[in-house]
């Protein structure tokens, strides 16, 4: 992939955060890119995600999309809906 066919998307403050986006982008197929930057004072760093021209609309859907609650967790996991009882 050439470098023009990547598309700034995000910056985040520390790495950590760069890479929770970028683990859940690459979960839904959409390839991305993670660089670090120096800020002018060299202490501190900005890391920059870029993500493939091709899919940048891919990308603002899945980080728009809300992550799933306790109970739906729950729910996925046992397939019991809060509240119900066994019987």
């Amino acid at each position: 992939m050439q470098i023009d066919d990547w598309v700034l998307f995000q910056i985040f403050a520390d790495r950590s955060s760069a890479e929770v986006t970028s683990a859940r982008l690459t979960s839904e197929q959409v390839p991305v890119r993670i660089e670090g930057h120096s800020l002018e004072n060299a202490r501190e760093a900005e890391y920059w995600l870029f993500v493939h021209r091709s899919l940048v609309h891919r990308a603002r859907w899945v980080v728009a999309q809300l992550p799933p609650s306790d109970a739906e967790l729950d729910f996925l996991a046992t397939g019991k809906l809060p509240g119900a009882d066994d019987s």
